[in-house]
Order: structure tokens, then C-alpha cells, then sequence
């Protein structure tokens, strides 16, 4: 076979998705599942816990992430986690006097 004519497969760095989601986030939503089963198995609220949270949080991330790049869930989580100030330009002034009085 030349190389001409070799057959070339398409979309080859494509992310292993489940159903529409990340492998990622499908986790989270069945390790929730499964602390909520944890906690209040073989109560009344076991199904809406264990069973609808899960499905509800898929749910909304399903349409939330529709259009977004990868990892999107994982990056906001970790800009709302870290603390900061965030600036394309020049540097702010307070910003400066409190990492230095934290490295002191």
C-alpha cells in the first residue's frame, strides 16, 4: 500500500467521554452517589439521595459543560478555590504588600 493511499483515521486525540461526559466528572457524580448511599441507606431518603442526586448532577452537567472546552468543571472548581487577584495588566499594589508579608 503506498503512502499515497493509506487510510488515515480522523479525530485520533479525541477525550474518552461516557454518555456526553469526561470520565472525570462521571466519577464525581457516582462517588456522591455512593457517600450519600454511605450515609443514609435504608432511610426514606435513600432514593432521592443516592439515586436522584447522582442523576441530577449529571443532568447539569450535561447541559452546562455543552460547549465548553475540556476540563471546564475542574478549572472553574480550581478558580473559585484558589484565592486571588487576577489581572491581565499590571500588577496591584496590595496584592504585592500582603505575598510579601506572607513570606516574612
Amino acid at each position: 500500500m503506498d503512502l499515497d493511499t493509506s487510510p488515515v483515521h480522523r479525530d485520533l486525540d479525541a477525550k474518552f467521554k461516557i454518555g456526553g461526559l469526561e470520565a472525570f466528572d462521571l466519577l464525581m457524580a457516582l462517588i456522591f452517589g455512593a457517600v450519600m448511599n454511605l450515609f443514609f441507606g435504608g432511610t426514606a431518603l435513600e432514593v432521592p439521595l443516592a439515586i436522584g442526586g447522582p442523576v441530577a448532577i449529571i443532568l447539569v452537567m450535561y447541559l452546562g459543560k455543552k460547549g465548553k472546552p475540556e476540563n471546564y468543571m475542574a478549572h472553574l472548581l480550581k478558580f473559585y478555590m484558589e484565592p486571588g487577584f487576577y489581572s491581565a495588566g499590571e500588577k496591584h499594589r496590595y496584592l504585592e504588600k500582603i505575598r510579601k508579608a506572607s513570606y516574612e
